[in-house]
């Protein structure tokens, strides 16, 4: 008689090993999806802070010219800050009381880049002359918007200037 010798895994240990893996990846995966939220959510406010020191900074400028923003300053809508012409990196010389289409050109100069993901964007500006509101996110109907002052701390959050 020969004496055979096998090599290889039984069925069983490889159903056992398949099972352990199924479990850890149970384990696993619902972390993972809330580390990419975190993640996003975190971007959006960190943009929407930008958005406001920007904001804040050219509103201070303005200031120093003599001519206060006031409300009609916000951008009440988001709006894309794409950035078309992207080789001018000058904010505008402030003349007069400015727009929200000449806040928009300065946050496209310092926020913006060519392509669609420079995400879109809407600041509110008080009577003042300073802003108060800032929101950010990277599309227009994202689940994933940044505030700032009051950071958002969830999925779904709205933007600022129709969250009154």
């Amino acid at each position: 008689m020969r004496n055979i010798t096998v090599k290889g895994f039984t069925l069983i240990e490889l159903i056992v090993v398949i099972a352990i893996i199924g479990v850890l990846a149970a384990m696993i995966v619902p972390s993972i999806v809330n580390y990419t939220t975190d993640a996003k959510l975190s971007t959006a406010n960190s943009n929407a802070k930008l958005a406001y020191t920007n904001s804040a900074t050219f509103a201070t400028k303005c200031s120093m010219a003599g001519y206060n923003m006031d409300e009609d300053s916000s951008i009440q809508t988001p709006q894309s800050l794409k950035n078309t012409d992207i080789g001018s990196f000058e904010i505008p010389e402030v003349t007069s009381t400015p727009t929200d289409e000449i806040l928009l050109q300065v946050l496209k100069i310092t926020m913006g880049h060519s392509t669609d993901d420079s995400g879109y964007v809407e600041v509110r500006v008080s009577d003042e002359g300073m802003p108060v509101k800032a929101s950010w996110a990277k599309r227009p109907g994202d689940n994933y918007v940044g505030n700032y002052p009051t950071l958002s701390t969830a999925k779904g959050t709205p933007w600022c200037i129709t969250n009154e």
